[in-house]
């Protein structure tokens, strides 16, 4: 049984460092705690930190190492953490495979980038493709408020620009969400192949993404409302446009 009692050990301290974004990119791992989302990253673990002997090797062919409290505590990103820790290997992009696509036009929160994620997940959306500035997808946030979701939607960091245009290529018809010079989506009649795109919590869709949609949607509501969160409406928007395809 392996087994590591110091926080100063030199891959303890290399672990910690990974809930820095720089350390991620530049080594290509990140952090997932607790019972269920070493669960559901299992395809991915690489190594699992536990502090208790009966959770040694419950995931086979994954390196486990025995550790104290402290180190756990150095490890972990929430208040009170389960006493599991594991090192992932970051994902692979894919080709898209799915007749609808999902887009984030700089969204920065998080929660709310972890809400979509695990939305799409559940409404049987395969693919999302992200702006470049939008946030990271290991943020230990926005793998939390995914409960696990990232490990199985194909998730892409691309310019959409340029994804826009391949995709319109491929016979996708490009939705954008605007208050304004938009359709209600309960009016709209989808495609086969589409793509939506959320925009980021406070500006919405940039400009000029705008400028390449083939037409913009959004949802009423009550007047004594003019907006909801954006976590909030793209759920809703998948839910809608899967009950409806």
């Amino acid at each position: 049984m392996k087994e590591i009692t110091s926080v100063n050990n030199e891959l303890i301290k290399d672990t910690a460092k990974l809930k820095e974004k720089k350390y991620r990119n530049q080594t290509g791992l990140f952090l997932v705690e607790g019972y269920h989302l070493i669960e559901m990253a299992k395809d991915y673990l690489q190594t699992v930190f536990v502090s208790k002997k009966n959770d040694y090797g419950i995931i086979k062919g994954v390196d486990y190492i025995l550790v104290n409290e402290d180190i756990i505590n150095k490890l972990a990103q929430t208040i009170n953490p389960q006493g599991i820790i594991g090192i992932c290997k970051q994902k692979e992009d894919m080709n898209i495979s799915s007749n609808t696509v999902i887009m984030f036009d700089n969204i920065q929160d998080p929660g709310n980038a972890g809400t979509l994620i695990r939305s799409a997940l559940a409404f049987g959306y395969k693919d999302i493709i992200l702006s470049e500035d939008s946030v990271d997808i290991y943020n230990d946030k926005v793998i939390r408020s995914s409960q696990g979701g990232i490990f199985k939607v194909n998730l892409i960091y691309r310019s959409l620009e340029s994804e826009i245009k391949n995709l319109r290529n491929m016979g996708y018809h490009i939705y954008g969400t605007a208050l304004n010079n938009a359709t209600p989506m309960r009016k709209i009649t989808f495609n086969k192949k589409n793509v939506i795109i959320l925009g980021n919590e406070g500006n919405g869709i940039r400009d000029n993404i705008l400028k390449l949609t083939d037409e913009n949607i959004f949802l009423e509501m009550n007047k004594d409302i003019d907006s909801l969160n954006v976590g909030v409406a793209g759920s809703i928007i998948m839910y809608e446009l899967a009950k409806n395809n």
